[in-house]
């Protein structure tokens, strides 16, 4: 065998082998990034100037943000990204709360579409009412892009984290389908946010 053919045979076995270690990295970063999520928790007597849930999903993170404002842990509750075609009505059956809260302390967004969305809408209205510290309400899984991507948008704004075990669950990627694709969907994109 000559040495240029052993050379391309050497090169091609380098090839699958960094391919192979690309791999094996990125699944043990994701069952990291699932692990996080499955133990991430919030401290039961958090306060802050207002309340941010983050609509996705279910209506669980809608529902985690009404008890904190009914709880009184915010003066405000700031619904992002709710479709403009969902009426209030629908929102509070979705999500419960008394009619009372929801009159006096909760502000719908409808502008957000997206994560980057709910942190441009997020700012607007925080900044408006001269917030200095919020709870951000959203899944699990989803809380690590969203601060990154709130944080970008609000620097001088406090963020409480305040994660929602929803649909996808963390600690059930290896057991149910439908959370394995959603958890590992929002690694792929928290891990090109982390990038930017």
């Amino acid at each position: 065998m000559s040495g240029e053919r052993r050379l391309r045979k050497r090169r091609f076995g380098v090839v699958p082998a960094i391919v192979l270690a690309a791999l094996l990295l990125a699944a043990v970063d994701f069952v990291l990034f699932a692990n996080r999520a499955a133990g991430a928790d919030h401290s039961p007597d958090v306060n802050a100037d207002a309340i941010v849930a983050l609509t996705g999903g279910s209506g669980l993170r809608i529902a985690a943000g009404v008890e904190l404002a009914t709880e009184g842990r915010g003066r405000r509750l700031l619904i992002s990204g709710v479709n403009p075609d969902v009426p209030v009505e629908d929102l509070i059956a979705l999500a419960g709360g008394s009619e009372e809260v929801w009159a006096c302390c909760v502000d719908i967004g409808y502008v957000a579409e997206t994560t980057r969305g709910n942190a441009d809408e997020t700012a607007v209205w925080a900044y408006e009412q001269g917030y200095k510290s919020l709870i951000i309400v959203t899944s699990d899984y989803h809380m690590p892009r969203s601060l990154i991507v709130l944080e970008t948008a609000m620097p001088d704004i406090e963020l409480i984290a305040w994660p929602v075990r929803t649909v996808n669950d963390p600690a059930s990627i290896w057991t149910d389908p439908d959370s394995f694709r959603g958890v590992v969907l929002e690694w792929a994109k928290w891990r090109v946010t982390t990038f930017e």
